[in-house]
């Protein structure tokens, strides 16, 4: 619209002139379609820079959200692995699986037939 004022402009319906920088006639209203597309374009460059700013803001907020979540799988990971070993590690006592206690019942059953 910058390059557009101090200049005039004839209505074509009216024969008004006016600042080619209006969107339209200032008296019949006829729309000036120059300065209209041009308007028209600077909002639409607008809603792009605003749409770029809020791409960005939502594709850093993403990357953070990815980051948590992957660090608390890695978190759970540990501690599930950790839990395996120390699984593994402990003796179980009392089980129903120790050898000496499986070979004492083996003798009875033997014994009792």
């Amino acid at each position: 619209m910058e390059k557009m004022k101090g200049r005039n402009v004839i209505c074509e319906s009216c024969g008004a002139g006016f600042d080619a920088s209006l969107v339209r006639c200032p008296y019949c209203g006829t729309a000036y379609e120059p300065a209209a597309e041009e308007e028209y374009m600077d909002k639409l460059e607008d809603v792009r820079e605003d749409l770029s700013k809020h791409t960005k803001d939502a594709d850093n907020a993403t990357k953070k959200t990815f980051k948590k979540i992957l660090l608390a799988a890695i978190i759970v990971i540990v501690i599930f692995a950790v839990f395996c070993i120390i699984a593994l590690i402990t003796p179980k006592s009392g089980s129903k699986h120790d050898p000496d206690e499986l070979n004492s019942r083996k003798q009875e059953l033997i014994q009792g037939e």
